[in-house]
């Protein structure tokens, strides 16, 4: 893989990429400086850094999460338009993954109006946003996420157990 995108995962991960030990986003900002970065990298690092970033998406719900507080859907919607064809296309990809998970009404707006037909024409990637549409009820994780990723102010406080060992767990209602 390219220096560039070596050193652009290790950024997200906060340490060395590894798809198997370290694939975990630490900082969502970083995702931002991420698009930044892509805007001034050929299509072929681009299609090379994004597969994989796709790749860490299908791997953590912490991942979908992360894109998720940045907003990611509706950044990738306003580069959809200017992205060359192999970059499109993975990112068409990467929006089903990211709208099965959770999107915004906001988001789901700007997808509908990045399909709208002008002049009786619809744009080049309208077809494919659709299979967008059509992936976002084929929820295959958990319907809500708890993160606790091991940082200060992630975690659960809970009452004294003062039936031990008799108590064996917690049950959650949303």
């Amino acid at each position: 893989m390219d220096m560039t995108a070596n050193s652009q995962l290790d950024m997200l991960v906060g340490g060395e990429f590894d798809m198997e030990l370290n694939f975990v986003i630490q900082d969502a900002q970083n995702i931002k400086h991420m698009l930044e970065l892509l805007d001034h990298c050929p299509p072929n690092l681009q299609a090379e850094i994004w597969s994989v970033f796709i790749a860490i998406l299908r791997k953590s719900v912490r991942n979908l999460q992360a894109c998720t507080d940045v907003g990611l859907i509706e950044h990738v919607l306003h580069r959809l338009t200017q992205a060359e064809t192999i970059v499109a296309d993975l990112l068409i990809d990467m929006l089903g993954v990211l709208a099965s998970y959770s999107i915004t009404v906001k988001e789901l707006k700007l997808l509908f109006g990045t399909m709208k037909a002008v002049n009786g024409k619809w744009p080049r990637h309208s077809t494919k946003l659709l299979n967008v549409l059509r992936q976002m009820p084929q929820r295959n994780g958990p319907d809500v996420f708890f993160s606790f990723p091991g940082k200060k102010g992630s975690a659960m406080v809970l009452p004294p157990l003062a039936r031990w060992p008799y108590e064996n767990g917690f049950t959650f209602t949303t």
